[in-house]
């Protein structure tokens, strides 16, 4: 006895327009009517899984087993619950999205329900499943007609209720904030998220993410949200990510006292706090401005996992095959069960089997390294092990939209007013690539003997006002000064590098009284490369190879010169074609540096831009 009910829906936009919001099963089963969930998380390692419970005054009322989610992004996805109590057994439900030659999607959204006994078959048949797919047919219609841009959203908006005492007291904070110097735009963004935003959208903002949303400058709305955490507006915290799923395992108000080391039971994976991608800081509404509620729908649907392209949960012994779309790139397919790990590169010339076959081991997937092209790719996975696997494909992307604390240090807002945020004693985070830049003054001694100490301080001083200009012009920030020199970080290389050379063409007009010749005052050196970050005199500083290298490249320039290292040399002639083809190389033994380095030279007093 099953109840089996389908609904097809038409739809004008395609499978991958459509599939960020279809796929969004927390916020579907929230518009079409569920009640909250209470999840409690499984251990997928020792084969648990997710128990969830719908309740009422504390009591529950339905109560079940979840699987894992399956899914190929963007065609289906599906999910199977076995109930312990309620009126149903079994359920199985999903949706695929089938292209249309005609242009457009045909969305087929399915359940199969087994109910528990004689007397709920009535109940499933004619009551809950068909009033499913109506609220579900609606909410489709509503998705295609807000990519349309016809709605506001896809899905219903509850507007929170603040009272008009805490509206006017967040508006005398938010005043404070933009008298402080934070964008009008930014900070009006802010009040409309914390007076109508839903609980979900305002819990953990991302800034990045904000600003891309809503077409802002990333670095005034990241600005705009430390002051207003000075302010006592917003409160932010550090979180500690899983490197698979990305689900949060560990947060704290200051980057000192989170965990060192993580646990994700979903994944089973042990991980520790040394990566740069695994803590993101994120804001949160003041609970003296507002009380935040986030309920859940649903703890594993696609989208909770963006990132992730495939999932499939295989019986032993069996195997099962995806069709995705690749982009160029790394990706990683993984299993709980096995602990095991494949490294599949994406390249546009690849000479790739289709489908590609591998297998999970254990411990490990044979095999543990593969090849695909770009664009449509089938995996046939099999199942060797003696209990059921689930298995993923997750894209290998850093976020774009993530405070790390590298990003945090590009920031000269973080350095002045979070100086005291610091890793715990004898904690490094690796940072997979920074650009790094060094500079000092040439002959600053002689300098000094010349004009004298007051005249020479004020002169460095004006020099420091342009170098620090200049870097946070470029998304860079300056790290630390040790003594005529400065130390700073960018994004990447080529963001150091435009920065080396604008430094040099704004020092040539900086007025020097005739106490040094501005065009030769500075030498700058330019490196891109991994190292790590690290608590030094009590606050956060950049360590490893790549941070000896900048400065030693510094060292062999010549004043009014930058010199730059081969990887940024290679950005830089990429993007401007001219100024690098005023560059000379040489090859040097840096001091400390083991191998030659392949330096190159532009002397920016002989060649200006």
């Amino acid at each position: 006895m099953v109840v089996a009910v389908e609904t097809r829906i038409l739809l004008r936009h395609t499978a991958e327009e459509l599939w960020p919001l279809v796929a969004d099963t927390n916020a579907m089963n929230r518009a079409v009517g569920l009640p909250v969930a209470h999840f409690k998380r499984g251990e997928a390692g020792k084969g648990e899984r997710d128990v969830g419970e719908y309740q009422l005054w504390g009591i529950p009322y339905a109560r079940w087993i979840e699987h894992p989610f399956e899914w190929e992004r963007p065609h289906r996805f599906q999910v199977e619950r076995e109930y312990t109590k309620g009126p149903v057994q079994h359920f199985q439900g999903g949706t695929e999205l089938i292209p249309l030659d005609s242009g457009g999607t045909c969305a087929r959204v399915f359940a199969k329900l087994v109910p528990r006994s004689l007397f709920t078959y009535p109940l499933l048949k004619l009551g809950i499943a068909s009033r499913s797919m109506r609220r579900a047919r609606s909410r489709y219609l509503e998705i295609d007609r807000f990519l349309d841009g016809q709605v506001a959203s896809a899905f219903p908006v509850r507007r929170p209720r603040l009272g008009g005492g805490a509206i006017a007291q967040l508006d005398r904070m938010l005043e404070r904030v933009r008298a402080a110097g934070a964008a009008p735009e930014c900070v009006a963004l802010l009040r409309t998220l914390l007076l109508e935003g839903e609980d979900d959208e305002v819990a953990g903002l991302r800034p990045l993410e904000l600003a891309n949303k809503h077409a802002l400058d990333p670095r005034q709305l990241m600005e705009t949200c430390f002051r207003a955490t000075l302010e006592g507006v917003l409160e932010m915290r550090w979180e500690l990510l899983c490197p698979s799923c990305r689900g949060v395992k560990a947060t704290a108000q200051h980057l000192n006292v989170l965990a060192e080391r993580g646990h994700c039971e979903a994944c089973n994976l042990d991980f520790a706090a040394d990566v740069d991608e695994h803590i993101e800081a994120r804001f949160y509404p003041a609970p003296r401005i507002r009380e935040v509620n986030v309920g859940t729908y649903c703890v594993g649907g696609p989208m909770i996992t963006a990132h992730r392209l495939a999932s499939s949960l295989i019986p032993p012994g069996e195997s099962k095959s995806w069709t995705v779309p690749l982009e160029q790139g790394v990706y990683y397919l993984r299993c709980p069960q096995a602990r095991g790990v494949a490294r599949l590169a994406a390249e546009p010339q690849a000479e790739a089997s289709n489908p590609l076959q591998l297998a999970v081991e254990d411990g490990a997937f044979s095999p543990g390294t593969l090849l695909a092209k770009i664009g449509p790719s089938t995996f046939t996975v099999s199942n060797n092990l003696p209990q059921a696997a689930t298995v993923v494909l997750d894209k290998a992307e850093r976020s774009l939209y993530a405070a790390t604390p590298s990003r945090m240090l590009l920031y000269p807002e973080f350095h002045s007013l979070f100086s005291g945020e610091a890793l715990a004693e004898g904690v490094s985070v690796e940072v997979g690539k920074v650009g790094l830049l060094f500079t000092d003054l040439s002959g600053s001694t002689s300098l000094y003997e010349r004009s004298g100490d007051a005249p020479a301080f004020r002169l460095v001083t004006e020099h420091f006002a342009i170098l620090r200009r200049v870097i946070e012009a470029h998304g860079g920030a300056v790290v630390k000064t040790i003594g005529d020199a400065v130390m700073a970080a960018f994004p990447d290389g080529l963001w150091a590098a435009r920065a080396a050379l604008e430094i040099q063409d704004a020092i040539r007009d900086m007025p020097t009284r005739g106490l040094a010749d501005p065009r030769r005052l500075v030498k700058v050196g330019v490196h891109e490369g991994a190292c790590f970050i690290v608590t030094a005199n009590d606050q956060l500083d950049y360590f490893g190879t790549a941070v000896n290298v900048a400065a030693r490249t510094q060292h062999e320039a010549k004043g009014g010169e930058v010199t730059m290292t081969a990887e940024v040399y290679a950005l830089l002639r990429t993007v401007d074609p001219i100024r690098a083809g005023q560059a000379t190389s040489f090859e040097v033994h840096l001091r400390g540096i083991s191998k030659p380095a392949y330096l190159y030279r532009i002397d920016c007093a002989v060649s200006p831009a």
